[in-house]
């Protein structure tokens, strides 16, 4: 399979707080420079607040992941001072189409009036998402982003909390007024802190494929019901700049994750959906739904955010049923990992 998905990859560097002999104390520390913990740290440096920004990577993850964001999240990316890039590199849409087999059962516009600065929704690949945020973080100096430095320890005090964090080159402690948990389903702070999610996990599984085609179609969502091309299950569609485009299928509880994402495998069932094999495969993972969260998202000095705090559902139908957050197998990235669809 071709990675073809741009590498946005960030050097570490030696931070003055791992050569105090104290641990060297914050008002703010944000665990996951995610796009929530991006732009909370954004909207923080904005007003005048400092804050250290803790990542434990030094790249962007792999594949699209949210692909989805809306005229509301546009319009804090705006102030933010985003917005203009991220609509410019995206791909704007408001109209969608409901299939019942190969028949249109229901059409909708989201946006049916004009004069709005922002469209409905625009798609753009989550790692363009990111390092959009990243490059404006980085002209703001009250923001000290930390890439490859992983938290693995926290204490809780009296008036904050301590974490001790692993780097390259070897552990430190930094104390902090609040710490902002931002850092995922897979969330490390909300571990450590022997939190846990309440809910339910869904047992059907779903196909997620981003392909690389040439297509002249509509930019539109497309969601089947039953499709001739995949029996008795759903599909959902969506294009993305550089000429990809989102593959959603239904597999059901008993398909095996492992196997489905191997190419030979998904080829056929894209090739069946598009009735050629003009396409190449960009990125593959499984997911089922999730309809879970944490029962407080505040626990003394520690505040949760966004997936760390809560799965929901994405947007958009699926057969009748509650609709639970989605989460990513095996080789997607913890923050946002296999998020098809996404509002801040």
């Amino acid at each position: 399979m071709a990675e073809r998905n741009p590498r946005f990859q960030y050097g570490y560097r030696r931070s003055p707080d791992q050569d105090t002999l104290e641990p060297a104390r914050h008002r703010i520390v944000i665990v996951g420079a995610g796009p929530v913990g991006l732009s909370l740290a954004i909207d923080l440096a904005q007003r005048g607040v400092e804050v250290v920004l803790l990542d434990d990577a030094d790249r962007i993850g792999e594949g699209s992941r949210g692909i989805c964001y809306a005229k509301r999240t546009l319009e804090i990316w705006d102030r933010l001072g985003v917005g203009d890039r991220m609509v410019e590199k995206g791909v704007t849409w408001k109209r969608g189409k409901v299939f019942q087999g190969a028949d249109i059962l229901y059409e909708f516009d989201l946006m049916p009036e004009g004069g709005h600065k922002r469209p409905a929704f625009i798609n753009l690949q989550q790692y363009y998402v990111e390092n959009f945020l990243v490059d404006r973080a980085a002209q703001l100096p009250a923001i000290d982003l930390r890439w490859r430095n992983k938290v693995t320890g926290l204490s809780v005090l009296a008036n904050g909390v301590e974490l001790t964090v692993e780097t390259p080159d070897g552990p430190y402690r930094v104390a902090a007024d609040w710490l902002i948990a931002c850092d995922g389903a897979r969330s490390t702070v909300r571990r450590l802190l022997g939190v846990e999610f309440e809910g339910e996990t869904f047992e059907d599984q779903f196909l997620i494929a981003d392909i690389r085609m040439r297509a002249q179609l509509p930019t539109e969502r497309r969601f089947w019901f039953d499709p001739p091309f995949h029996s008795g299950k759903s599909a959902l569609m969506h294009q993305q700049p550089d000429d990809i485009w989102r593959i959603d299928l239904q597999l059901g509880p008993a398909a095996d994750a492992d196997a489905e994402k191997q190419p030979q495998n998904v080829r056929p069932r894209i090739e069946a959906m598009l009735g050629h094999d003009a396409f190449d495969l960009d990125w593959v993972s499984v997911y089922k739904f999730q309809c879970r969260r944490i029962a407080r998202f505040v626990h003394g000095r520690v505040v949760f955010c966004g997936d760390s705090a809560h799965q929901v559902s994405p947007f958009g139908a699926r057969a009748g049923r509650r609709e639970p957050r989605l989460e990513a197998g095996s080789g997607a990235r913890r923050r946002g990992a296999g998020v098809a669809d996404r509002q801040l």
